[in-house]
């Protein structure tokens, strides 16, 4: 079964404990029973020391130049050589093989010179099968053999053509006993052990203690500054940090939304209010300009007669946009085909792309349909590609149409310098304008009108400038 790290954090502090007791606990025993032993450390140590030993024995037999062929004379001869080699390898016995013969044997640790010693039959036989290796390999054979109580190293080395073998032999008495050694490092072992096992608790507590005080000071700073985050942890504490930082960017944005739906909420009911009392005396000079235009058709002042009414009209117009947040306006959602929708749309943008000598790019595949409001998603898309417009100078604009699993994508992509951090943040905020002499209100009202029938806009940074996408339902909404 998964714990959280820190739920396993606290169960590592345990382990660590109990870790460092049973150390503790060994540590006691082996102080009273040492009873173990490096058996490989010290048979490695003797087994080096007994190859420079049979190195320099048959070294110096190979510097005699005439050897005699008798065994007797050959043991006269090499016995004060193998006991000047020995003299310096303490505990090291020695000597040459003539054929199947023991010559020049010399122990200079315990015998004086030319000293006559017998060879245990045990000894002779393992230093005949080393010879035979060495034979055999070319190299330096070693034998072991426990001998009761004893441990009897060997090694032999053949000679050259007409040379007699070298080897040398070292008896550890009593060697199943010697553990000294091993109780000793087994002790330092498990003491070291302990330490390092309490060293990484403390490690552990202090840094879960820094750790929670940060925390601590962060979740305080958190109720006075929205913005503000916890500072990553390198520990078992990184998952609360990270959820408490997601929690933080989830209260944030759910108070952007509640700010924007607040600031909706109350632009719905000023907007019915001017409705009311706008709309009945818009349509009243509307219809008296135009009666005067009647009358003064052909004379002079028919140009400012026009000018009022433009500017009727354009007032009008902001009237309607305005209507757009009311909650009683749903869009009449139902499904169409995305290519007229397009065509409308371009067909009035065109012109204006056409003063601004900006090139419209469509990308858009045949047959594709979505569950949207017709007239809703016309103002959306012209509001979006007049800005892009706007912003390109005389570079282009791209209007690219996807298909998405359930929905339909449309890209609009211009050539203007693009959005900073702060401007994608606030770019759909009511009465936020980035235009000289705008109202702010163009992209507000397109993402009213696509939430309105199930859609969203987004916007990011493309290859060149801006890019928005407008995503409706590709499917009927449950």
């Amino acid at each position: 079964m998964w714990f959280p790290r820190i739920v396993a954090a606290q169960r590592l502090q345990t382990w660590l404990l109990w870790t460092a007791l049973v150390s503790l606990c060994l540590t006691g025993i082996l102080v009273f029973d040492l009873t173990r032993n490096l058996r490989t450390v010290v048979i490695g140590d003797a087994n080096r020391n007994l190859k420079n030993a049979v190195n320099e024995l048959l070294q110096a037999a190979e510097l005699k130049r005439a050897l005699p062929s008798e065994a007797d004379e050959l043991d006269q001869l090499l016995k004060p050589v193998s006991y000047e080699v020995l003299r310096s390898h303490a505990d090291i016995e020695g000597g040459y093989l003539w054929g199947d013969q023991v010559v020049g044997h010399s122990f200079p640790t315990y015998t004086e010179p030319g000293s006559t010693l017998r060879q245990p039959a045990v000894e002779n036989t393992e230093i005949m099968i080393a010879l035979a290796e060495s034979r055999q390999s070319g190299h330096i054979a070693h034998r072991s053999r426990q001998d009761g109580n004893d441990l009897v190293l060997i090694a032999a080395i053949a000679g050259a053509q007409g040379k007699p073998a070298a080897w040398c032999l070292r008896r550890m008495l009593n060697f199943s006993d010697a553990s000294e050694v091993t109780k000793r490092l087994l002790l330092i072992a498990v003491m070291v052990i302990a330490l390092i096992t309490t060293c990484a608790v403390l490690t552990l507590s202090f840094n879960l203690q820094r750790g929670f005080a940060q925390i601590q000071s962060g979740l305080a700073r958190l109720e006075t500054e929205a913005s503000y985050r916890l500072p990553d942890q390198n520990h078992e504490l990184r998952p609360i940090v990270q959820a408490i930082n997601t929690m933080a960017e989830s209260r944030e944005s759910l108070e952007r939304d509640l700010r924007r739906e607040d600031r909706l909420r109350v632009m719905g009911r000023v907007v019915a209010g001017i409705a009311h009392e706008i709309k009945n005396p818009l349509n009243s000079l509307r219809l008296t300009v135009r009666l005067l235009a009647r009358r003064l058709q052909g004379e002079s002042p028919a140009e400012e007669v026009n000018l009022i009414t433009g500017e009727i009209d354009r007032l009008d117009a902001l009237l309607r946009s305005l209507l757009v947040f009311r909650d009683d306006e749903p869009g009449k959602v139902r499904e169409q085909e995305m290519q007229p929708i397009l065509d409308r749309t371009l067909a009035l943008v065109r012109p204006h792309a056409q003063e601004r000598r900006v090139h419209l790019q469509v990308h858009s595949p045949l047959d594709c349909h979505a569950f949207v409001d017709g007239d809703y998603l016309q103002q959306a898309l012209m509001n979006v590609l007049l800005n892009a417009i706007d912003v390109s100078g005389r570079g282009r604009v791209d209007l690219t149409v996807e298909r998405q699993p359930r929905r339909l994508a449309i890209r609009v992509e211009d050539s203007g310098p693009g959005l900073t951090a702060e401007q994608r943040e606030r770019v759909f905020e009511a009465f936020y304008t980035t235009k000289p002499g705008g109202t702010g209100l163009g992209l507000a009202v397109t993402r009213t009108l696509l939430e309105k029938m199930g859609g969203t806009i987004e916007v990011g940074k493309g290859d060149r400038g801006a890019v928005f996408t407008v995503s409706v339902p590709a499917e009927r909404p449950a």
